[in-house]
């Protein structure tokens, strides 16, 4: 199980990746007829390449936005200014994989960065601390309500109207980024942070550069825990307990290998003569549902039915796909704008004699997300094996996906989203989640416990 710490910690690792150093860049002035291209730009590739962009926001309403952007536009705009400029059109693609890269930083910047030493949580409407890392005495478990003497229900609405993504999980994105979100996407506050919180305490915590956090952090035992690795197998009394982290082939294995190390796990499971077996998926995050696909066929002999979508046909995805030597003969045929339907085929698994032929159980879990929703939703709707554990916080399994990226011309902005719209086997239900079959908190329990519940 990874701890929290361990993941916040990626989190500002991944962060201080991410940022672009880019010291002339970032002083570097517009003039209004490159930000204007690069505004047209913006608009023609989500126009053109996007599956459904008018699923928040009208076509008309979409429009209107735009035109409304590109008059705000002034002779000598930087690339943030252009970024908050432009990030609405982003914003309002509803989809939970779009995404506009970060605006650029100087040396001096990068290194005088500073952040809000807190991590909270959204809890049923409250935002609830859950970390501290800062020298003020806090209450873990303390909703806040205030920030400088501003609600917290207006910050975080402010906030989300920054983040792309799902409409009504914006803000609980807000709060799970709010450490670096209060500072350097809304707010922009550098240096005190006055706090109110629930209980009646009210107190004056102070920022900290990145490098003071993360040794602060790191002062804390669970730090020393190692990140959990793509897959791993253990026997826990007469169960299997197969945990997958990732269906991600770029950071784990190839196809071929995946296929590899699940003979191989279940090789073992069948010396170890386990009478049920377990797959945990509950931090898995996605990445190729092929990889997911193939894992079904190993716990499940019955024949199901696929995901199904649309497929929005455009000259930008046709031509990455030419590039990447991956062209679509049936693809390409269809008139740009139009939609390459995606139907639900009849999957009958082929013969695998390391398949188990035991109960087996699913376990999903907040972090679930994107491919790995997919395999859960398919393993659901199908009943290949009993789906539990908690309701994924982020995503759907009915969104968007197969993702395109572009760069502005002028300001160099890296922003994505996706060309396909995928629907679950059991269609357009709603709601829209993941929700399994029996519900079993999964928070701090070990593989134990979790066997023990079932």
């Amino acid at each position: 199980m990874k701890s929290k710490l361990t993941l916040l910690l990626l989190f500002f690792t991944t962060f201080i990746l991410a940022q672009k150093t880019c010291n002339e860049f970032y002083h570097q002035k517009f003039t209004r007829q490159q930000l204007e291209q690069d505004i047209d730009f913006f608009r023609e590739k989500i126009v053109n390449a996007h599956v459904n962009p008018y699923t928040e926001i009208s076509k008309e309403e979409f429009e209107k936005k735009y035109t409304a952007i590109r008059n705000s536009l002034k002779e000598g705009m930087t690339q943030k200014d252009f970024y908050f400029a432009a990030k609405p059109l982003i914003v309002t693609l509803n989809d939970e994989h779009s995404g506009l890269g970060d605006y650029c930083v100087t040396d001096s910047i990068k290194n005088s960065m500073k952040v809000l030493p807190l991590k909270f949580k959204y809890d049923e409407g409250k935002m609830i601390l859950t970390e501290n890392y800062s020298d003020s005495k806090l209450n873990i478990g303390d909703e806040l309500i205030s920030l400088n003497n501003i609600p917290i229900a207006e910050v975080l609405k402010n906030c989300a109207t920054t983040i792309p993504g799902a409409r009504e999980e914006r803000i609980s994105i807000a709060v799970d980024k709010f450490w670096i979100m209060i500072n350097k996407f809304c707010y922009f506050i550098k240096d005190d942070y006055n706090l109110k919180f629930n209980s009646g305490l009210q107190t004056v915590v102070k920022s900290i550069s990145l490098e003071q956090l993360r040794a602060n952090a790191s002062k804390n035992p669970q730090a020393q825990q190692k990140m959990s690795g793509p897959v791993a197998y253990k026997k826990i009394k007469d169960f299997g307990y197969l945990t997958v982290n990732t269906f991600n082939e770029k950071r784990s294995f190839s196809m071929e290998g995946w296929k590899t190390k699940f003979d191989s796990i279940f090789t073992q499971i069948k010396k170890d003569g386990v009478k049920k077996l377990v797959i945990d998926v509950h931090d898995n995050s996605g990445g190729n549902s092929g990889i997911g696909n193939l894992l079904i066929a190993y716990f499940s002999d019955k024949t199901y039915q696929t995901y199904q979508g649309r497929w929005k046909k455009s000259q930008e995805y046709a031509d990455y796909l030419r590039s990447s030597n991956d062209r679509d003969k049936d693809y390409e045929k269809i008139k740009n704008g139009d939609y390459y339907p995606m139907r639900s085929h009849t999957v009958k698994p082929s013969k695998n004699l390391l398949r188990f032929n035991g109960k087996t159980y699913v376990v999903v879990g907040k972090n679930t997300f994107s491919s790995a929703m997919m395999f859960g939703a398919t393993v659901l709707d199908n009943k290949l094996a009993e789906v539990v554990g908690e309701i994924p916080e982020k995503g759907h399994p009915n969104h968007f996906g197969e993702l395109i990226s572009f760069q502005t011309p002028n300001t160099k902005l890296d922003f994505l989203f996706g060309v396909k719209e995928w629907i679950r086997p059991a269609g357009n239900i709603q709601p829209n989640k993941l929700i399994p079959e029996r519900i079993i908190e999964l928070k701090d329990k070990t593989e134990e416990q979790i066997v023990e519940e079932l």
